[in-house]
């Protein structure tokens, strides 16, 4: 009795702190820290469904594109790859890139020099330090892209305006989608050493109301090389058992779930993957090689964890038309 009315409490704390921070969100575009701590602090005490709530409304007052082109990488990934994804999660497309595109992105980020999780702290910060990523010698588990690098590459910026990815990620969403965000690193074997920051723990993202991200695996993934490991069906309600948000351990979330909905996402260079990180997820540490992992986000909301927007100037001008039609979509680049 008395858990339950402590519950109640704070939901209308947290409520009222959140209510009036997405009010002038609406307004302004603007929210603080203290808004987005109530926003992950609701979705725990609601068990996600206030976020299925805001994701309903977003959805009826943003609406759809009438129109989107069906070209793309995904081709002829339907209904049926929609449902499924629904479903559990995750998707594994049968589409994949070509060998070109790979060997094109691979080079680059071979010969790009990049920052690096620095492992002396919990956080997740990066080294302002730029080094060329070297597999025999790792100094981080982690090294990461900017988005000016990323955008640097022709065939990763083919893909951030891909179609086919737009139009899959507005039927999931609802509505018109937003690109969020876009990452690119290089994981690497560092015994143990960062598995916090580096995200080798299971956990459930927030940045965003409800979002969608799209894996592409640049190098072979097996068991021993950081699969993507998704909890299958976990991105619905949290259960009654998910009393906190954080990290956890592989025991906590296989006794809640089931060892049997623990799925290690392999797959050869060039895999394409759908998932919804509300699930519970992580990156599975490296034991040996290395992985090159690139990562696009669509939003329905841009309210929740600060993000930087794109510099429009690394535009190539192929993609101007598609920038001005689909503006919504595109909103976050400036």
């Amino acid at each position: 009795m008395l858990k339950s009315v402590t519950t109640f409490f704070k939901k209308r704390k947290y409520q009222s702190i959140f209510d009036k921070e997405y009010a002038e969100f609406q307004k302004s575009n603007k929210f603080s820290g203290k808004g987005y701590k109530a926003f992950r602090k609701i979705f725990v005490l609601t068990h996600g469904r206030s976020n299925d709530e805001l994701s309903e409304q977003i959805a009826e007052k943003i609406g759809k594109y009438a129109n989107i082109p069906q070209s793309g990488i995904l081709k002829n990934s339907g209904e049926a790859a929609l449902e499924q994804f629904r479903k559990d999660g995750y998707y594994v497309f049968d589409a994949c890139l070509d060998e070109d595109a790979l060997a094109e992105i691979y080079e680059y980020a071979a010969k790009t020099p990049v920052s690096y999780l620095d492992t002396k702290t919990n956080a997740q910060d990066y080294s302002s330090e730029k080094v060329i990523f070297d597999s025999a010698n790792p100094i981080s588990p982690r090294y990461q892209f900017s988005n000016s690098e990323i955008l640097q590459c022709k065939p990763l910026q083919k893909l951030i305006f891909d179609f086919s990815l737009l139009k899959f990620a507005q039927e999931y969403l609802g509505c018109k989608p937003i690109l969020d965000l876009v990452a690119f690193w290089w994981s690497a074997p560092f015994n143990g050493i960062g598995k916090n920051g580096a995200a080798q723990m299971y956990h459930f993202d927030l940045d965003r109301i409800k979002f969608i991200k799209f894996f592409f695996y640049i190098t072979d993934v097996d068991t021993d090389t950081g699969p993507h490991c998704y909890v299958k069906g976990s991105h619905t309600d949290l259960p009654k058992e998910v009393n906190r948000d954080g990290r956890f351990e592989d025991k906590e979330i296989e006794s809640i779930y089931g060892k049997e909905n623990l799925i290690e996402i392999t797959g050869k260079k060039g895999s394409i993957i759908a998932v919804d990180t509300r699930g519970f997820h992580k990156g599975k540490e490296l034991l040996k090689g290395k992985r090159l992992l690139f990562q696009i986000q669509f939003s329905n909301s841009l309210f929740g964890q600060t993000s930087s927007p794109t510099n429009l100037s690394l535009i190539n001008e192929e993609y101007q038309n598609q920038l001005n039609e689909y503006s919504y979509s595109y909103s976050n680049i400036s």
